[in-house]
């Protein structure tokens, strides 16, 4: 009912509703049913309306991330954010990416912090985040053990590296090819291996 009437009465009608999810948003964010009410406050509402929800979710984002119900409000408002709401959230992502992409909840936010980045309606404003993200993950030449290499042979690690494969873009996307390409023997000797190499393969990198 609560998600109806976000639906169907005017931004200015709802903000009974607004108070409410303000005084615990973290908690309302994590909740099985609280987290869909954010969801549709974030499609219907001006930001101006949920400026203190916003800021109680931004600060909570690493945990938000990993939680069952938490990390479909991190990608909502990926989805629906600002762009400043949307390079925090990318900025924390690159803060914990390999946790973030091992992790069965936080996997999806970093997948769709990378979509949005790259082809979402703020991506043009979010080049310097996209680059920074992808640069953490693919490493400094010469990193003995990059971001990369701890993702490839995990459950969900392995298809964040199929995402950065599909949204990979000039020397960045020599720097992934080469550094996928010297692991070559242990992604063959791998079940999730084998999926990026297909992945290369469909992309032209092999």
């Amino acid at each position: 009912v609560i998600q109806k009437c976000i639906e169907q009465m005017p931004p200015d009608s709802v903000t009974f509703i607004i108070k409410a999810v303000e005084a615990e948003a973290q908690k309302m964010a994590s909740h099985m049913y609280g987290c869909r009410i954010v969801q549709r406050l974030l499609e219907h509402c001006a930001s101006h309306q949920l400026q203190n929800m916003l800021n109680q979710i931004l600060g909570s984002i690493d945990k938000l991330a990993t939680d069952p119900y938490g990390n479909y409000v991190v990608q909502h408002m990926l989805e629906h954010g600002r762009v400043d709401d949307k390079r925090i959230i990318i900025n924390v992502v690159e803060r914990n990416i390999v946790e973030f992409s091992r992790h069965k909840c936080s996997s999806n936010v970093v997948e769709k912090a990378l979509e949005v980045a790259t082809v979402g309606e703020h991506a043009a404003q979010l080049e310097v985040e996209r680059g920074n993200l992808m640069n953490k993950v693919i490493g400094e030449p010469g990193e003995p053990n990059p971001p990369l290499c701890q993702m490839m042979d995990d459950r969900f690690g392995n298809f964040i590296v199929q995402r950065m494969i599909e949204h990979a873009r000039g020397a960045e996307r020599d720097r992934l090819r080469l550094q996928l390409q010297a692991s070559v023997e242990k992604l063959q000797s791998s079940s999730h291996g084998k999926h990026i190499l297909n992945a290369l393969k469909k992309e032209s990198m092999a």
